[in-house]
């Protein structure tokens, strides 16, 4: 550990127990529940937008990612740990969508397999691209949303946070670090701020997508990574710091500050539980699938909602989604993505 870049103090307290497993099952919840809502065109049920939630598995991944790569800062290692668990559930879902369509596409089995529209999003989905390519042939068009999977936008963008570790890490090792992370934090809010201006003059839609992107989500990958480098005074001063960014984020709505300190606050709220609270610790004996049901649940909740089963009845719908989910989430886990990170090779 290179003691320039983080304190010796850091390392024995992110040894303690923690509550990250609750946290991404409650923030895999509020994404699907927000979806459902979407998708199925019904009131809202969720206590989280799943704006706020996927923006709390940034300052997750921020936190956790960063220290990884620290603990062993070599690229091929890091490029490997972050493939192996990144890749094979979201190449399953991706194949498994392609190939399962056609059951329940309008075409028939030779102008489905034999439609380019197809090979597009095999092509586009396997490369990140998704929004090259985000519909199958003749899949859920009698639906509100047409996307197959609107979940996986957000995998470029996690991909690109991976890749930006390596190069902030050579500018902490070379200039003051609380100036970097200031600077990424400010140089981030900037950016978004000016592509919400330009949407809020042109209402084109295109400024918001770009705001949603890498650059615009660097503020919550790096409100965990700044946690994680001050973590010894974040602990030593949790009973003043917790409460105030919880009141904060509570009461955000009607604060006109809180927009441009909001991903420091979640940080401040999500990393503060996760270590200060010995309710869920014991989930940690456990298997997590919080990341495969976020990839799976979209497709599901589209497959119900072409079924008609959410006009039948609301809650046994949510509940087939929910079953679905799981189970395909806990086959992924244990045939495909636990095998291939307990092999040595890659």
């Amino acid at each position: 550990m290179d003691a320039r870049v983080l304190s010796d103090k850091v390392p024995p307290l992110l040894k303690e127990d923690n509550n990250f497993d609750i946290i991404r099952y409650y923030l895999s919840l509020a994404v699907v529940l927000a979806h459902f809502s979407e998708l199925s065109q019904t009131p809202k049920i969720n206590f989280t937008s799943s704006y706020t939630a996927v923006g709390g598995f940034f300052i997750l991944s921020g936190f956790l990612v960063f220290y990884s790569f620290l603990r062993q800062p070599d690229l091929k290692a890091y490029i490997a740990r972050r493939v192996k668990r990144i890749f094979p559930p979201y190449m399953f879902i991706v194949v498994l969508c392609a190939f399962a369509g056609v059951f329940v596409s309008d075409y028939s089995f030779k102008e489905y397999f034999t439609s380019s529209q197809l090979y597009k999003y095999l092509a586009a989905n396997c490369c990140f691209l998704n929004f090259l390519a985000p519909d199958l042939p003749g899949v859920f068009t009698g639906n509100h949303v047409k996307v197959v999977n609107g979940s996986l936008w957000t995998m470029k963008v996690e991909l690109m946070l991976y890749a930006s570790v390596p190069l902030v890490y050579w500018f902490f090792k070379r200039y003051n670090k609380l100036a970097v992370l200031i600077g990424i934090y400010v140089l981030s809010l900037v950016y978004r701020i000016v592509l919400g201006y330009m949407y809020n003059n042109s209402h084109n839609e295109i400024y918001m997508i770009f705001q949603r992107q890498v650059f615009g989500q660097f503020l919550f990958f790096y409100s965990g990574v700044f946690v994680l480098f001050y973590f010894d005074y974040f602990q030593q001063y949790i009973r003043y710091i917790f409460p105030a960014a919880l009141l904060l984020v509570i009461t955000g709505g009607y604060n006109p500050v809180y927009t441009y300190i909001q991903p420091a606050c979640l940080a401040c709220v999500i990393l503060g539980f996760a270590y200060n609270c010995r309710w869920f610790v014991w989930m940690r004996k456990y298997d997590n699938i919080a990341y495969d049901i976020y990839l799976f649940h979209f497709p599901i909740i589209q497959l119900v909602v072409s079924l008609g089963l959410v006009r039948y009845n609301y809650w046994l719908a949510l509940a087939v989604i929910l079953i679905l989910t799981i189970g395909l989430s806990l086959f992924s886990w244990n045939r495909i993505e636990k095998p291939v990170l307990k092999s040595r090779h890659h």
